[in-house]
């Protein structure tokens, strides 16, 4: 039997058509964490490839740059991670799972919560707000303000699967981040790519990685059919984001839509510069 290799993912719906098949494996050991998880067990060697926020990708390898330096004359050429082109999980309009919930015009929000599972969504609120929305509102996460701070929130992001089921009855407003990016920039949004260790088995971890995502791809009618036992989520909310909303081809229009997203996240001090992509020779 081949060595086992240990894989990381976000525990989202959205995922689970990319990691379909793998628990079962006995050669693979299946690790699902939320998405600001991931990096730190990619960094340690914990785990050989991780379906990470993809703006961790960036700062990752800037990191892993920075540990390397004092021990190596050429570290700045030392790129220790690499992105598998396998799949990815994108929007190109309504994503439905990261939503920003409004309590206060737009006009007057003074105070954003983050939602601490995120990276890339997060990242892509401040920019939004910045370039898109006009203003630059006070940030923070939930246990920075406690459970009942003075002033609630002007408002608040919610991702994932808790972002695709929220309620929130006394929202002024809601946004799809997914749908406003795509008005923004008319470029894919990339929230998540398969990372690697670049010294681990690249080949074998793309053909596990593209197997399972064919199999997952032919299987989403049964995962929305179950998300609601398993996840809470309705069948046909389920059915709609699996199938509709999130998109999972990483091709050169999605590349072409990360990098954008990296160029303003580093201008506006969100991801550190001079990272590029970088994926196994031969993709």
């Amino acid at each position: 039997m081949p060595q086992r290799v240990t894989i990381g993912a976000v525990r989202f719906l959205n995922a689970a058509p990319l990691v379909h098949g793998l628990v079962e494996r006995a050669d693979v050991r299946l690790r699902l964490e939320d998405p600001s998880a991931l990096a730190p067990l990619l960094l340690a060697g914990d785990v050989d490839a991780a379906l990470m926020p993809a703006i961790e990708y960036f700062r990752l390898s800037a990191e892993a740059q920075e540990r390397v330096r004092p021990r190596k004359a050429d570290a700045g050429s030392l790129e220790p991670f690499v992105v598998l082109p396998v799949a990815a999980i994108v929007s190109s309009g309504p994503i439905g799972s990261i939503r920003l919930f409004g309590y206060a015009p737009m006009a007057k929000v003074r105070r954003v919560l983050l939602d601490p599972a995120s990276r890339s969504a997060n990242a892509m609120t401040r920019i939004l707000f910045a370039r898109r929305f006009g203003g630059r509102p006070h940030f923070a996460f939930p246990h920075a303000v406690g459970p009942d701070p003075a002033r609630g929130p002007d408002a608040e992001l919610l991702i994932g699967d808790r972002g695709l089921v929220a309620e929130r009855p006394e929202a002024e407003w809601v946004l799809d981040l997914g749908l406003e990016w795509n008005r923004f920039v008319h470029r894919p949004f990339v929230y998540a790519v398969w990372v690697a260790r670049a010294d681990a088995r690249l080949a074998r971890l793309s053909e596990l990685l593209a197997a399972a995502r064919d199999a997952g791809l032919a299987a989403r009618e049964d995962l929305a059919a179950r998300a609601e036992a398993e996840r809470g989520i309705p069948a046909d909310v389920a059915r709609r984001h699996l199938e509709s909303q999130v998109k999972y081809a990483f091709g050169r229009k999605e590349r072409e839509g990360l990098l954008l997203f990296y160029r303003m996240a580093a201008e506006e001090g969100l991801a550190p510069p001079g990272v590029r992509l970088r994926f196994p020779e031969g993709t």
